[in-house]
């Protein structure tokens, strides 16, 4: 026991200090990357304020430098050291490799090393840059909002952020881009991962040599002379017919844990053999008792316990139920998806209680509308109802009534916000040959397109 003990704590440290340098470089990286997506985030918003994109676009047409092309200019050359940006510059990307600079800062330490021109209008700068390593910024000119990209260059490893500057007739003008320099930010992780490492490691060795002295003072010895006293009554009591004579050589443990109270309730039982019967049928009854409580918690286990409609274990177990139908050649059946609408804007404009009440109420609307059908709750905001399909229409037509029901209770304009109930429903019955994930995609999909639909409604 001893050896198997000392292995198990070597594998658990190992274990450990593997599972926390993992978690430790995964969660400051990601800390460390959204803290520069936010902050670069920060800087393009306040930089569009600045830039006349309109005027920008003339100066692109013409060739020709305007007046507030040259204030841009000053702008950007002051706003790349206050920032403490590595690069930051306004450009157009080419499919040959070929950058064209529309403007671009130039920074104190630039400018001190004797780099004190600024880039003209219009600049080709055909060395920097690679028909590979110019493939982001392509793909940022293509995508709308703020791209996010590691890039490295001549000058080394960057962090990018770049969005592309549309005029007001909606021409892409050019691209907006700030650049930081991530290897000290590696170097960060790097130092904190060994940091947490080694901490980790000295600390479970600690505890694995102070776990490995109090088991073998408070475990492993009181066992063996538990284990002795055992065997010798086990051999005593072999075939004997007179509990009188099943005594127990007591071997005196003062662990004062389990193994102490394992030892006395040794030595009491040799003196209680008498009473075994009792303790067999009290044993029994305990045993029954557990079973009655085991069940009533599965009962629990596939009920929904807000809404009282069926579970996502209930909903898992019918999923199952209908695969092996399915493989036996059956399951005729249609999958209805209800998508609330609304629950983030009642929870955070009325309360969690009255978000509580909206779920309980579009449930209660769900339920009375199909009675006779199965309602599982699947996600916070999401129910599943599967039709068996007896009747062509029985589906189509309780998605119908399910959208009719929904429709005139989000018509109520005297009812409460949280009594408007809202919800996108979608429906799909099985094809010959389609498994129960592609009905359910088919469903999801329909869902997804009442959705949008009543999107574009509510904006209209």
């Amino acid at each position: 026991m001893q050896r198997s003990l000392v292995f198990s704590c070597i594998v658990f440290l190992t274990l450990m200090c593997t599972v926390i340098s993992t978690q430790t470089f995964f969660t400051f990286s990601s800390w460390f990357y959204e803290e520069y997506n936010q902050n670069l985030a920060h800087m393009i918003r306040g930089l569009e304020h600045h830039i006349d994109v309109d005027d920008m676009q003339q100066c692109v047409h013409t060739r020709t430098p305007s007046a507030k092309h040259a204030e841009l200019q000053e702008f950007l050359n002051e706003y790349i050291d206050d920032y403490g940006l590595d690069y930051l510059y306004i450009s157009i990307p080419q499919e040959d490799g070929v950058m064209v600079t529309v403007c671009a800062g130039t920074s104190a330490a630039e400018r001190a090393a004797g780099d004190d021109t600024d880039w003209p209008l219009l600049y080709e700068d055909r060395e920097s840059y690679t028909t590979e390593s110019i493939k982001p910024y392509l793909e940022a000119w293509d995508t709308t909002g703020i791209s996010y990209f590691e890039t490295d260059s001549d000058w080394g490893k960057c962090y990018t952020a770049c969005e592309p500057l549309i005029a007001s007739d909606g021409e892409k003008v050019a691209l907006l881009c700030l650049d930081l320099f991530t290897d000290s930010m590696h170097r960060q992780i790097g130092d904190y991962v060994l940091r947490s490492a080694l901490v980790s490691s000295a600390i479970g060795i600690g505890f694995v040599v102070l776990l490995l002295l109090w088991l073998r003072r408070d475990v492993t010895l009181p066992i063996r002379k538990l284990e002795k006293s055992a065997r010798n009554f086990a051999q005593r009591s072999h075939d004997h017919r007179d509990p009188s004579q099943l005594l127990f050589d007591d071997p005196h443990i003062n662990t004062q844990n389990e193994i102490e109270s394992l030892s006395d309730t040794i030595s009491q039982m040799s003196v209680d053999m008498q009473n075994y019967v009792l303790d067999i049928l009290a044993a029994e009854m305990q045993a029954q008792n557990a079973r009655e409580e085991a069940e009533g918690m599965s009962r629990l286990a596939f009920e929904d316990p807000l809404t009282h409609v069926r579970s996502k274990a209930a909903y898992a177990q019918a999923v199952e139920q209908l695969k092996e139908h399915i493989a036996l050649g059956g399951a005729q059946f249609a999958i209805i998806m209800v998508d609330l609408n609304n629950l983030k804007y009642v929870n955070d404009t009325f309360g969690h209680d009255n978000g509580d009440k909206y779920l309980v109420g579009s449930c209660d609307l769900i339920t009375r509308t199909a009675s006779d059908v199965p309602v599982y709750r699947i996600g916070g905001d999401e129910f599943v109802l599967i039709v068996q399909d007896d009747e062509p229409s029985r589906a189509t037509e309780l998605l119908k009534e399910l959208q009719a029901q929904f429709a005139q209770a989000q018509e109520q304009e005297n009812a409460e916000p949280w009594e408007r109930y809202s919800a996108a429903c979608g429906m799909a019955k099985r094809r010959h040959g389609e498994s129960y994930e592609d009905v359910f995609a088919r469903a999801d999909r329909t869902m997804y397109r009442n959705k949008e639909k009543m999107k574009r409604r509510a904006r209209s």
